[in-house]
């Protein structure tokens, strides 16, 4: 009975070791790879994350693009997208005065996501 017990916790710990260590290899995956598109600028995590940010920011302000109007729902449109947060803050915060301007001339989230680098 007590060999039995013992190869039986000894499997268990084994699996459970297992099991650990696949978590851990995908997870190191997973930041390698989050940080591979991190640096990457201009990737598709950036670029839809700018595109999404703007385009709310857009419906918002409608005809009132005024630069205190634009950035009061800039300072709002990271919160919408909390998982990305810190991307979406690093984009917009990369040149406020790039979108304001965009936005005062008429131009898409997509050209200004452009001209911000965030997309190809």
């Amino acid at each position: 009975d007590v060999y039995k017990r013992q190869v039986s916790t000894q499997s268990t710990g084994n699996t459970m070791k297992a099991t650990l260590l696949a978590i851990l290899v995908i997870a190191s995956f997973f930041a390698f790879s989050f940080g591979e598109i991190k640096s990457n600028v201009g990737g598709v995590i950036e670029c839809e994350v700018c595109e999404f940010a703007l385009g709310w920011v857009e419906n918002k302000i409608g005809e009132n693009k005024t630069e205190a109007n634009i950035e009061n729902f800039l300072d709002k449109a990271c919160d919408l997208i909390r998982i990305f947060y810190n991307t979406c803050v690093t984009i917009i915060k990369a040149d406020v005065p790039l979108i304001i301007a965009g936005f005062q001339n008429n131009e898409t989230p997509t050209k200004i996501c452009t001209d911000l680098k965030a997309c190809p």
